[in-house]
């Protein structure tokens, strides 16, 4: 089956995926994790949470890779035949077949992607929205909170001096620049107010 859950940034998506794929081993599954090439915050390797926890990820996902050839490259580095879970963080990444391929091998595999549903102009990213078409079982990560306390739906790109940015490139990872990712609430999203 193919699992898609979304939360806005700081809603714990990555935290919860790493608990999981740690219970999912401690009972001797085979688990694989997979992060696309795109995401570098910490490491072009390394599927790292705020709150500190990460892991190394066995396949990192080029835009133009199979899914399945990996797997199957990786079943043989590790001398088993087939994998059972696989973890996939910042899924929003993804490319539109990527997902379609997950979703055609989603019968015998159960598959746990984890990530953004819309970027920091409110539009879907491709792989999100492949996502929301294609999974059979659809769940927000909910918790985040904007800073006036309402539910934060909205991701939101904030410069340096916590000016709400709207425009840009779709895809500008908050290692690189002088920028960070927020969640608002609709309202402040909307008003371009970051902090009150």
């Amino acid at each position: 089956m193919l699992h898609f859950y979304h939360g806005v940034m700081g809603s714990s998506k990555t935290a919860q995926l790493l608990m999981q794929r740690y219970n999912y081993q401690q009972l001797g599954l085979k688990v694989a994790l997979v992060k696309p090439a795109i995401d570098t915050r910490a490491g072009v390797n390394i599927v790292y949470s705020r709150v500190g926890l990460q892991a190394e990820a066995e396949i990192v996902l080029e835009a133009g890779y199979s899914i399945r050839e990996q797997l199957n490259w990786l079943a043989v580095q590790h001398a088993h035949s087939d994998f059972q879970y696989v973890f996939v963080d910042e899924a929003q990444f993804l490319t539109e077949e990527q997902v379609q391929e997950m979703a055609d091998m989603s019968d015998g595999l159960e598959i746990f992607c984890y990530g953004l549903k819309t970027d920091f102009m409110g539009q879907f990213f491709p792989g999100s929205a492949a996502l929301l078409r294609l999974a059979e079982d659809i769940q927000e990560v909910s918790g985040s909170l904007c800073w006036c306390g309402k539910k934060a739906t909205m991701n939101t790109r904030v410069d340096g001096k916590g000016r709400v940015l709207k425009q840009g490139a779709q895809v500008m990872i908050d290692n690189q620049e002088e920028i960070r990712y927020i969640g608002l609430c609709y309202q402040h999203w909307r008003e371009g107010k970051s902090h009150g």
